[in-house]
């Protein structure tokens, strides 16, 4: 529709939902696209809604499974991967059999490469900020939304 409005020359209309439409689309990019977990050799990095961290792998205790892959810190805290998998619905057992929970593939593949580093000692520290991705799309949207009520 907002296509429409300015093909036919609204642009008032146009400038009036351009604002909360793309904050409704930030919104959505944050929470839902944007998280994400990145292995390297030395290193894995967790982008969290407007948060980042990178945790060197001699820093991280266990890596457990929960609603989504969690990380124990040797410093007692616990990071959650919201970009990580989440656990996949049990199979339906037949009678006499346990369920079993499969794991999922991302999953072992954090846990392959934490087994791999694991007694490391750390020689980086942990490195927590803000998603500059993320709040400079922020920004630009909440640009566009005070244009909105301005015109």
């Amino acid at each position: 529709m907002l296509g429409d409005a300015a093909v036919r020359g609204s642009w008032d209309v146009v400038l009036h939902a351009v604002g909360p439409l793309a904050a409704l689309v930030w919104v959505l990019w944050v929470l839902t696209f944007r998280p994400h977990v990145r292995l390297a050799d030395d290193a894995v990095t967790v982008v969290n809604p407007l948060r980042s961290t990178t945790v060197p792998w001699g820093a991280v205790e266990d890596v457990r499974m929960r609603w989504q892959i969690v990380l124990d810190l040797s410093d007692g805290r616990r990071l959650t991967c919201w970009g990580g998998p989440s656990l996949p619905r049990p199979k339906p057992a037949r009678r006499g059999e346990p369920r079993v929970l499969r794991q999922p593939d991302e999953f072992v593949a954090v846990r392959n490469r934490w087994s791999e580093r694991h007694g490391v000692t750390p020689d980086a520290p942990v490195v927590r900020g803000w998603d500059a991705p993320a709040l400079a799309s922020g920004i630009v949207v909440l640009a566009c939304c005070v244009l909105a009520v301005l015109v």
